[in-house]
């Protein structure tokens, strides 16, 4: 009954040569929530804004991955509802090379059976919640042991957390567009305002956010200390990605994709030019956005490894549940 987890590495830069770094000039965190930027999108004017954090979260602050804390939370609920169940049980835990087990003796071999039963699926609920609360879930399917943050479910809960920060975005994005953006995105406000987003994602400094322990890929960050630190690696830039356009555009289906040591987002938009590169979800076609930065990648456009990667079928993807947003109570 030993649980042993694996954390999910890696998430890993992407910088494309011949491309220009996304321009955030100046950043700095003012009072009462207040983050100033001067940015410049592309070829739209240099804009001086602030963006305004909500004054609370529901969210946790993110803790990174360790095995050892989540077995014994699961252990220790464990042995305390195996005794109230069973109290004929005698149940012991034990710690052994492979991890922890619990030992159980009873003199009625029915009810022993029964117990082993129970705790091999109570074991496997636990485990279950404590990854939910914890916003966490496996890399894969229910029998992977790979483990990562619940990119999805972060995005959706943070959404209705970032609204207001999305709408000025978008307003800024929107007023400082320039005529030959306006024609390249066919007076499209919605693509405008995602390639801006993705743009501004982008500028925020590339942190591989390195683990005390010196692992990478374990570390993450929540959308809002991605804005407060105002640095991220890969998941965590493109998970405050799908939040912000998950809270201004929440019919736009969107995904998370998973390629080898990195991750990237997908729209389901279409190309513009029909040379963007596209990818398979669902059985339709997404539009990719290199969100990891600091190279200014327009939509549809990746690096070598995501680029070979789609081609030849080698990424998973985690596909937000546009239901689950328009069901939230208000």
């Amino acid at each position: 009954m030993a649980v042993r987890l694996i954390p999910l590495f890696g998430f890993a830069l992407v910088v494309l040569s011949g491309t220009a770094s996304a321009q955030q000039q100046a950043f700095a965190r003012g009072e009462e929530q207040q983050l100033h930027y001067v940015w410049k999108h592309d070829t739209a004017s240099t804009q001086a804004f602030t963006l305004i954090l909500p004054a609370q979260t529901a969210l946790p602050v993110w803790t990174a991955w360790h095995s050892a804390q989540a077995e014994s939370a699961v252990f220790q609920q464990l042995i305390r509802n195996a005794q109230e169940q069973f109290p004929e049980v005698s149940f012991r835990v034990r710690k052994t090379a492979d991890g922890t087990t619990i030992d159980y003796q009873a003199a009625d071999q029915q009810r022993l059976q029964q117990a082993g039963s129970w705790l091999a699926q109570q074991q496997k609920a636990l485990f279950n919640t404590y990854l939910e609360q914890h916003y966490y879930k496996r890399h894969g399917d229910d029998n992977s042991h790979l483990i990562r943050p619940d990119h999805v479910r972060i995005a959706a809960d943070s959404s209705a957390e970032l609204l207001e920060l999305a709408r000025t975005l978008q307003r800024v994005i929107v007023s400082s567009a320039s005529a030959e953006q306006k024609q390249r995105y066919q007076n499209d406000e919605r693509l405008l305002v995602v390639a801006g987003l993705l743009n501004f994602v982008q500028s925020i400094p590339y942190d591989p956010l390195v683990s005390a322990d010196g692992q990478r890929g374990i570390t993450f960050l929540m959308p809002e200390q991605v804005l407060v630190q105002n640095r991220g690696d890969c998941d965590s830039k493109s998970v405050l990605m799908m939040t912000l356009l998950t809270a201004l555009y929440p019919d736009l289906p969107q995904a998370i994709v998973y390629v080898p040591d990195h991750a990237l987002l997908a729209v389901a938009l279409p190309r513009q030019t029909g040379n963007e590169e596209m990818i398979r979800i669902n059985g339709k076609a997404f539009l990719p956005l290199e969100v990891a930065g600091p190279a200014e990648i327009p939509p549809g456009v990746t690096g070598e490894k995501s680029r070979l990667s789609i081609r030849n079928n080698q990424y998973q993807y985690d596909l937000l549940q546009l239901a689950e947003i328009n069901s939230t109570p208000n």
